[in-house]
């Protein structure tokens, strides 16, 4: 069974690793240089997120209109948009897991490692309601029309 508080340590951790990061950039370059420099990285970062998520948004779209199912290509778009979110907070360690998270052999490697621990359903099915032995329960009604008629429909 996991410590509930792994996860508040692992959080100040990387807010540790991050105010280091600046102290010691801002040490070697001046303060100046060093919030030019998070600026800088996150506007490229940015830049080649939009390139790379759009290419893989069409891809995506011809699989689909293929018949095939993309769950790689869905694993591998949350670390797209994960790396996104990396290089937005600002600090070097995390930008350097962001333009990690950029490049397409890390990211599908990443992916398959995932995919290979399985961590995506079992964080999903352990917490689930059918997991816990619960029933859920839920009302529903059949329309006549396509319109919504009332409040309820809405």
């Amino acid at each position: 069974m996991r410590h509930p508080l792994i996860p508040v340590f692992v959080f100040l951790g990387a807010v540790l690793l991050e105010i280091f990061g600046f102290a010691w950039v801002g040490g070697a370059v001046g303060a100046l240089a060093t919030v030019a420099l998070v600026v800088i990285t996150a506007a490229i970062g940015l830049w080649v997120f939009r390139i790379q998520g759009v290419a893989h948004w069409q891809r995506m779209q011809g699989m689909l209109a293929r018949g095939e199912i993309p769950a790689r290509d869905l694993l591998e778009a949350w670390l797209l948009m994960l790396a996104a979110v990396l290089l937005l907070v600002p600090g070097f360690f995390s930008d350097a897991v962001g333009f990690a998270l950029l490049v397409p052999p890390v990211r599908s490697g990443a992916a398959g490692w995932l995919l290979k621990r399985r961590s995506v359903w079992v964080a999903a099915a352990r917490d689930s309601a059918a997991a816990r032995g619960e029933t859920i329960e839920g009302e529903y009604r059949k329309r006549e029309s396509e319109r919504l008629q009332d409040k309820k429909d809405r």
